[in-house]
């Protein structure tokens, strides 16, 4: 029975991102006859190799190779403590679930994880998105780790927010309490995560196919993250707040970037400064309209 629930939940994932598909490609034929189609070999992104290797690599390095701000264990006096009305008004739902669907709801939305770790290679079914292949796929991993290093070293991630997750003011929760993983509420790395493929994956379906119905395939978009805020929720891991801030930090990464790959090698320049008080990169972007200026 536990294998039939997870087999249901990918079959809906992945019927979620067929869909736009199926419905967009029904439209393109239909207007075939009207409009000229695109060509399939023009450049849709420009990625720099350097550039977004570069990035994922520091991604990758922030998410899950340096060691994460360890945080205290909470003791039994911080518990005996708590007090839900200091918990937020618009928060406060999250302290009246069922405390007993904690475990389920938890494996569901790990599961999910993987599912929409996956998601994005249903962009290869498309015939234009597959011959660039390379370019979409890395620019999906892009996506994916500065999405992992925002939540993992930016001031909006727990790695300088505290907050306890719901759970904990459930005394009868089946779960360690006390565990310093429990001050991570804030934000929802699991719903960041989703929003970025999901938006990611939608974000590039439009720009190679510029006349999809992008209602359609934008309101498909925002399901996976909406199920997985549901099952984030639900586990009692995080509040309505921590979602929502989640959904939005992975919405823009799963948007903003492929939309940055449009903008030309020769208008947009990066680099590398020194000063005494550190290192990083720059990034310089000329309109076309003002070059000649």
């Amino acid at each position: 029975m536990q294998r039939n629930k997870y087999a249901i939940l990918y079959l809906l994932t992945f019927g979620i991102g067929w869909l736009p598909f199926t419905t967009a490609q029904a439209q393109s034929d239909a207007s075939d006859s009207s409009s000229a189609p695109r060509d399939p070999h023009a450049p849709v992104y420009h990625v720099n190799y350097w550039v977004t290797g570069s990035i994922i690599a520091a991604g990758a390095i922030a998410g899950y190779l340096l060691p994460q701000s360890s945080k205290p264990n909470i003791d039994s006096a911080d518990l005996a403590n708590l007090n839900p009305n200091n918990v937020p008004v618009f928060d406060r739902w999250s302290l009246h679930q069922n405390p007993a669907l904690v475990p389920t709801f938890d494996g569901d939305s790990r599961i999910m994880q993987l599912g929409m770790a996956a998601l994005p290679l249903t962009l290869l079914f498309d015939e234009d998105i597959r011959h660039d292949w390379v370019d979409v796929m890395l620019m999906g991993v892009e996506v994916n780790m500065v999405a992992v290093g925002i939540y993992a070293v930016s001031p909006l991630g727990p790695l300088f927010q505290s907050r306890y997750r719901p759970v904990i003011y459930y005394p009868n929760a089946p779960v360690n309490r006390s565990d310093a993983n429990q001050r991570n509420s804030f934000y929802s790395g699991h719903v960041a995560s989703a929003a970025a493929a999901s938006y990611f994956m939608a974000k590039v379906y439009c720009d190679y196919h510029p006349d999809a119905n992008e209602y359609l395939v934008y309101g498909a978009a925002t399901i996976p993250p909406l199920v997985m805020g549901y099952f984030r929720l639900m586990s009692l891991n995080h509040f309505p707040s921590d979602v929502a801030v989640g959904y939005a930090v992975g919405t823009l990464c799963g948007v903003l970037i492929p939309e940055l790959h449009k903008i030309g090698s020769k208008d947009l320049s990066m680099g590398v400064y020194t000063s005494p008080t550190g290192t990083g990169l720059t990034m310089q972007w000329t309109p076309p309209e003002t070059e000649s200026k």
